[in-house]
């Protein structure tokens, strides 16, 4: 798959979402379900065709499409308590499952939460806690500005996407000649 069309196709299932439950205002109960579950289709189909590519997943993408798929699942086998929850908790739930997979994912992968494959892994774990950082700031952002989608969630998401690149970049660039040289040997 072209890079820029992987890039394109990363946030699309959360872009729905967000475009469908918000289209006519704040959403009602049954647009709010409907959002969910259409969205958690489009990121099943969506985990379906980038899961298998070469290069990790965005792990924020990653986060996102978890956001969607527990929304639907409870929409789906009526779990009111934990859509109860993210009710109450708004834009920050899709935070929350961001810090979730950015911890697990730097702990536990050697790519990290910045879903780096060519950089060592101390260069990984600095650049992943600069974007759990970053998450954190998102975090509370979509506290203190919670009910404003742009602020509470748009702006913040687009920031870590953003800066998610930018460290990826860096790092690709940085460790390029590492990647090279332990492919020709």
């Amino acid at each position: 798959m072209p890079r820029w069309l992987f890039a394109l196709v990363q946030f699309l299932p959360l872009s729905f979402f967000a475009s469908y439950a918000f289209w006519y205002g704040a959403p009602d109960e049954a647009r709010w379900r409907e959002a969910f579950q259409f969205a958690s289709l489009a990121s099943l189909l969506q985990l379906a065709i980038v899961l298998p590519q070469r290069r990790p997943v965005s792990r924020l993408v990653l986060a996102a499409n978890l956001y969607l798929l527990l929304g639907g699942v409870a929409f789906l086998t009526h779990q009111w308590w934990f859509l109860r929850m993210y009710d109450v908790m708004r834009e920050s739930a899709i935070f929350i499952s961001m810090l979730i997979v950015g911890v697990v994912s730097t702990i536990g992968t050697r790519a990290g939460f910045v879903a780096s494959e060519v950089a060592p892994r101390v260069a990984v774990i600095r650049a992943s806690s600069l974007l759990l950082v970053a998450t954190v700031v998102g975090l509370i952002m979509s506290v203190v500005f919670r009910g404003d989608r742009y602020l509470a969630a748009v702006f913040p998401i687009l920031a870590l996407a953003i800066l998610q690149r930018v460290l990826m970049h860096r790092l690709r660039h940085k460790y390029a000649h590492t990647e090279s040289a332990s492919g020709r040997e």
